[in-house]
């Protein structure tokens, strides 16, 4: 039989419509199977946990058929303390049965790390190790030394820290730095409007310390406190006035825009006062122009 007349014949299509069939059936069972093996169409919405102590989030992950696994803690000023402070996939999120939800706990107690070397180092260096390891810098007190802005000690609550001492994290740190023998002074910085963090690196730059800070009635919240800046000092600001390294600067913080506007002024009025003074003493140019 020719391989055309029995393309043409009734068992040949009998055959190729079985074998389609059977492969229908085969894909369609193997899809089927795949189905039920992950649950297709079951994704449950993750529960939010937040609040939740380890036995009361247990008990929830059991009923949601969820496992859970704690991979952090902080500690966070005025929460409970053991309970969960974030979660990870976040609430609502779309799982499947069986998965882990990773949970971050708020601690009981702060985190405490060890103090770095600070002593018999440069101020700056101080400075950076502190904060490098979660601490700030405090107090800078300066005292006469042969070594001028070499730190001396390491202080907290007027008493001397130790080597090897653990402090909670965050913990504002003093310094003791030596001012060198001599009676050498600086000149008064102009603070007026300035955030605190930038008086204080200016204070700390000129050797001097940073005193009482005073905040008035316009800030009330942490938010005004961080937004405060500089409408008052002493010693006050006046042009070449010097004081000796190591006095205090105190200050005064606002978010008062009439009294900021004063120290804007105040400022305008020291710059056209500093121009006039470079002007009396310049140079005049005496040179001429040789034409060729």
């Amino acid at each position: 039989m020719s391989l055309k007349i029995f393309l043409k014949s009734k068992p040949f299509w009998i055959h190729l419509v079985l074998i389609a069939i059977t492969i229908s059936v085969l894909v369609y069972l193997s899809l089927l199977l795949l189905k039920s093996y992950t649950h297709h169409g079951e994704a449950l919405s993750v529960p939010d946990f937040s609040g939740y102590t380890l036995e009361q989030s247990e008990m929830v992950a059991k009923e949601f058929k969820l496992r859970y696994r704690v991979i952090d803690s902080v500690y966070v000023p005025g929460a409970t303390p053991g309970t969960v402070l974030s979660q990870q996939p976040v609430p609502d999120a779309k799982v499947k049965q069986g998965r882990t939800i990773y949970f971050t706990m708020t601690a009981i107690s702060p985190e405490k790390v060890k103090l770095p070397v600070v002593v018999d180092v440069s101020l700056r260096e101080a400075q950076s190790r502190l904060e490098n390891a979660g601490f700030k810098l405090g107090a800078v007190e300066y005292r006469p030394s042969e070594f001028l802005n070499l730190v001396l000690d390491s202080r907290l609550n007027g008493q001397s820290l130790p080597q090897d001492t653990f402090l909670v994290k965050g913990t504002a740190i003093n310094l003791v730095v030596g001012k060198g023998l001599s009676n050498e002074t600086t000149l008064i910085p102009n603070l007026y409007g300035l955030y605190l963090n930038e008086a204080k690196e200016k204070i700390y730059q000129l050797s001097l310390n940073t005193g009482a800070l005073v905040y008035d009635q316009s800030i009330t919240t942490h938010d005004d406190s961080a937004n405060a800046r500089i409408w008052k000092q002493s010693p006050p600001f006046a042009l070449n006035e010097e004081i000796e390294l190591g006095i205090s600067v105190d200050l005064w913080l606002t978010i008062d825009i009439e009294k900021l506007g004063d120290t804007e002024l105040m400022n305008l009025q020291n710059d056209s006062i500093m121009q006039q003074t470079d002007s009396l003493f310049a140079v005049p140019d005496t040179s001429e122009t040789i034409q060729f």
